[in-house]
């Protein structure tokens, strides 16, 4: 018995040239269509990891409030005026805040990935979450350096923020997936970003509604609004900066050729799964 293998590398979406010279199509409907049927499609498997993320950066919340207020309790009472709302207090917000972000940069790196995986056709399974842990130190500096910068952005103006949250959005999937530095990656997504900025908006306004909608339903519609998030960030980067993807094609019987095995992975990994 033989066996043979036929690698062909697949490259699909745009690439950082064309990103930065703004010669990707963004088509907020599609967009918006697709990552809602990825959505549909993989809602089962990524809804685990989605709670997963959502319930570290609440639990890294409360524990932080509790270090720097005492208790969680505390800030409930000021928020509904049976307690005053202090300066002391606002600031612990913040850094608390601060904190669940930067520390859960990895994770969110991980659901970027497995968002990733979807809009280039591969699946995901909820462990794939800590897939941004290989690129923790990185992904880590630019979250760090992106939740500064939008706390100073808000300082100036509020929505400002949002702003500078957006143009930075593409920076951690840049690190796992092109391998480029902290620095590079911010630079990178603000240019792309700028390059098709009223579409982009576009696309996140309506994000920015579904989250509107969770709160709306003391969080219930969070278990679609968050896989729908990263899916969303998962096409927009296929678009704008492409993913280099393997297809491998073994044949194990020459005499037989029902007996064959298809394989499609990117160079990394040896599954029908997409691995960064």
């Amino acid at each position: 018995m033989s066996q043979q293998e036929y690698n062909n590398a697949i490259h699909m979406g745009g690439s950082i040239e064309t990103a930065l010279n703004g010669r990707y199509r963004l088509d907020p409907f599609e967009i918006i269509k697709e990552a809602f049927s990825q959505t549909f499609k993989h809602f089962w498997s990524f809804l685990p990891a989605a709670l997963g993320l959502f319930a570290t950066q609440i639990g890294i919340l409360m524990l932080m409030i509790t270090l720097l207020l005492g208790a969680p309790s505390h800030l409930f009472e000021a928020l509904v005026g049976q307690r005053e709302l202090t300066t002391d207090m606002i600031s612990s917000i913040w850094l608390a805040n601060f904190t669940s972000e930067v520390l859960i940069a990895p994770l969110y790196a991980g659901a970027s990935l497995m968002g990733l995986s979807h809009a280039i056709g591969f699946r995901s399974k909820p462990r794939h979450l800590l897939k941004g842990l290989a690129f923790a130190l990185p992904v880590t500096v630019v979250i760090c350096l992106s939740a500064t910068l939008q706390s100073i952005a808000s300082m100036i103006f509020p929505l400002f923020s949002l702003y500078v949250a957006m143009a930075f959005s593409m920076a951690p999937l840049l690190i796992c997936e092109k391998r480029v530095t902290p620095m590079k990656a911010l630079a990178v997504s603000f240019r792309a970003v700028n390059k098709k900025l009223f579409q982009i908006a576009t696309i996140y306004a309506v994000v920015g509604v579904l989250f509107l909608i969770s709160f709306a339903t003391a969080g219930f519609a969070l278990v679609w609004a968050l896989p729908f998030l990263f899916n969303v960030k998962g096409v927009i980067y296929r678009e704008m900066f492409g993913v280099g993807v393997e297809v491998a094609v073994s044949k194990n019987d020459d005499n037989n050729p029902e007996r064959s095995n298809t394989n499609t992975s990117s160079p990394s990994s040896g599954q029908d799964t997409f691995d960064a």
